[in-house]
């Protein structure tokens, strides 16, 4: 399919969806072989894990609660309503610090970052394979916590709330902001600047 061309909001989600479990899962799937192979004995990817499931979470994040709010408050509403409905108790409470945790960080930088207010710092604990330990909250001492966040539990969440937005009416505004954000029409204004300019001159020349 090009992109831009589905068809309905259920489509939408299920290119989303498919993707998500033909790649993300497939890798999932491949890590038990690795590390029975001696690769990754005590760990995962789990940087690399993040890093490819929580844009997702921030695409359906941004596809279910449309125009109101930015991303980041998307991604919040969206782990505490949606991914709380999967998993109970687990990500109400958290979904403001998880943001936070996230963006900025693992998208554009190579450490994991660590919020600190209050007197009190909060980090993450990533494993792999231990979905019972989702979402805890892990106590260090009496100023440092960790939210323990574990790939595979969020990887089932994230399958769970794509399957039951995809199930949802939206009355074609997902077909449309899907299709909106796949083709990108950079001379849409007639003066172009900046990198835009540059791309159309490329372009023509292409």
């Amino acid at each position: 399919m090009l992109p831009g061309t589905v068809t309905s909001d259920a489509q939408a989600f299920e290119q989303v969806l498919g993707r998500l479990e033909s790649e993300v899962g497939t890798i999932l799937g491949l890590i038990p072989a690795a590390k029975a192979g001696g690769l990754w004995k005590d760990t995962a990817p789990l940087w690399a894990l993040v890093r490819m499931m929580f844009p997702v979470a921030e695409s359906l994040a941004d596809l279910i609660y449309r125009k109101d709010n930015d991303t980041a408050e998307n991604l919040r509403k969206v782990l505490a309503n949606e991914f709380e409905a999967v998993r109970p108790g687990s990500y109400r409470g958290k979904a403001a610090t998880l943001t936070l945790l996230f963006r900025h960080s693992l998208t554009h930088t190579d450490e994991l970052r660590m919020l600190a207010a209050g007197g009190r710092n909060v980090g993450w604990l990533l494993s792999y394979g231990r979905p019972t330990e989702h979402m805890k909250l892990v106590k260090a001492n009496a100023t440092s916590f960790g939210i323990h966040f574990d790939t595979t539990a969020f990887y089932e969440d994230l399958v769970k709330v794509c399957r039951n937005a995809q199930a949802g009416t939206w009355g074609g505004d997902v077909m449309r902001r899907y299709n909106g954000w796949l083709t990108l029409t950079i001379d849409a204004n007639p003066n172009p600047k900046g990198l835009k300019k540059e791309a159309i001159a490329e372009m023509a020349a292409f």
